[in-house]
């Protein structure tokens, strides 16, 4: 079989670009949504497949002991069991969802062994370097290669990279004894951790070996996610940080604490998600999600005084992780929203599909260099809809012949030229490609400003049971 790292860029490229199209299910609503528990009271999400489908973590089940899972919306929560001990726990996910990789107990004396779970062959177990220890932390968009930690003969712990021609390969140090990896590369090539002789992040390539990260500020980085090419590795410094060859080490700041941490980015490296302290480490955490026109921005999560991102989708559309708003014990959650400004007007009014429908933007919002793309998802087979723009937020309930809320007020204009009236088809979705020069309102197209707030919002047919109409939640973009 051929893995990842002999793949042409073109294949790996043209694989993600697949990918990153890939519309979700209409079952999977856009939340945030409560992923339940195995029957006990904890549940934390680690991770998310690529089209944000599957989510991976772990949860108490009635007897209190932890377990990995793997959930879907068809499916729900899915026990993937444990290696003969009482504990399990996962961590990464492959592209598509079905490849997980974890930590399981083993035996009585607690000892832990790094595990590939799949729906075939189940749980296997990777073995050690030597020693009594190991754990998988990441996996390969193919879900050929595992990487994490293992202790070795003489009881250090060292980074390895597993395939299954050759088994655990002890990463090295460049100094030190000790190393711990977090994260590989879609492709594979590129694994990212942290250093145990100076407590440093880093980045591995097979042709360069390990390459310290340095830090941002005092003593200590480390690397918890890379983009799917390996160019951008996040992780915290003091404050969660953004590296590229380039630019070097990014503070990502907080949301006006003292402390923040990133532990996943997007497949393209735009988006980079974790959790920001009120003021320092102990206090109430927000999880957030920071791309470079929006900066830092509060995640919608479940509403708990503790929030966390841990894990977002290939396109950065899709976040989970953990809250603990119903109770002092966390929660996994999975939340969508737009990538490019601000969702706003939700919970939205379920269509027949049994969820709301939703509206994601794309795009640049600098003017001279101006992009947008609008795509409504989550919608009914088959159905009709167009968006709405307007320079105005507003709400209004009650429309006839409509199950839902319009979330624009003043001058709303719609996009009925020919070719902006669409069609869902088999999946749920449309999507247009904006001219900001030509924004419609009800006297005419006009032209985006810079300094202006836009709102989005799509209308859409549906039967529900008979026929009617809905809207989808809105999005707001201001341009520069």
């Amino acid at each position: 079989m051929v893995e990842h790292q002999d793949m042409k860029p073109a294949i790996l490229a043209a694989l993600l670009a697949a990918l990153l199209s890939t519309p979700l299910r209409a079952q999977t609503c856009a939340g945030p949504l409560d992923l339940g528990t195995l029957g006990g009271l904890d549940a934390v999400a680690y991770g998310v497949s690529a089209d944000g489908s599957v989510v991976i973590g772990y949860s108490t089940n009635a007897s209190g002991q932890e377990r990995a899972f793997r959930w879907t919306a068809l499916s729900g929560m899915q026990d993937l069991g444990t290696l003969g001990g009482n504990a399990s726990r996962a961590a990464g996910v492959s592209f598509d969802g079905s490849v997980v990789v974890g930590r399981a107990r083993y035996n009585s004396s607690n000892e832990q062994r790094a595990f590939r779970w799949t729906e075939a062959n189940g749980m296997a177990d990777l073995g050690t370097l030597g020693g009594n220890d190991s754990r998988a932390n990441g996996v390969s968009a193919d879900g050929m290669v595992v990487v994490g930690s293992s202790t070795n003969a003489a009881g250090q712990i060292r980074a390895f990279r597993w395939t299954a021609a050759g088994g655990m390969q002890d990463l090295g140090t460049p100094g030190g004894n000790g190393a711990t990896a977090y994260a590989v590369s879609a492709d594979s090539t590129v694994v990212v951790g942290q250093l145990s002789n100076n407590n440093h992040a880093f980045r591995w390539t097979a042709a360069g070996g390990m390459q310290d990260l340095g830090t941002l500020s005092g003593n200590s980085s480390l690397a918890f996610g890379v983009s799917a090419d390996g160019t951008v590795v996040v992780g915290v410094s003091s404050m969660a940080f953004r590296w590229t060859a380039a630019t070097g080490m990014q503070s990502l700041g907080t949301l006006g604490g003292q402390l923040s941490y990133a532990y996943g980015v997007s497949a393209d490296g735009l988006v980079v998600v974790g959790e920001t302290y009120a003021q320092s480490s102990g206090t109430p955490t927000t999880a957030f999600r920071w791309t470079g026109p929006t900066g830092m921005q509060a995640v919608t999560a479940l509403g708990g005084p503790y929030d966390a991102a841990y894990g977002v989708s290939a396109d950065g559309t899709v976040v989970v992780g953990a809250t603990n708003a119903a109770s002092p014990r966390p929660r996994a959650f999975r939340s969508q929203s737009s990538i490019m400004g601000t969702t706003y007007c939700r919970p939205t009014v379920s269509n027949s599909t049994g969820c709301g429908g939703i509206v994601l933007a794309r795009g640049n919002p600098l003017l001279f260099f101006g992009s947008l793309d609008l795509t409504a998802t989550l919608l009914p087979q088959g159905s009709f809809g167009f968006f709405l723009a307007s320079r105005t937020q507003g709400f209004s309930s009650g429309i006839p012949n409509n199950q839902g809320n319009i979330c624009l007020a003043g001058s709303i204009g719609r996009f009925v030229a020919p070719g902006q009236v669409m069609n869902s088809g088999n999946v749920g979705t449309f999507a247009l490609n904006v001219d900001l020069g030509a924004l419609p309102t009800p006297t005419g197209l006009v032209a985006a400003m810079p300094g202006e707030t836009w709102y989005f919002q799509a209308w859409h047919r549906d039967a529900n049971p008979t026929l009617t109409s809905n809207f989808t939640d809105a999005v707001s973009v201001t341009f520069q």
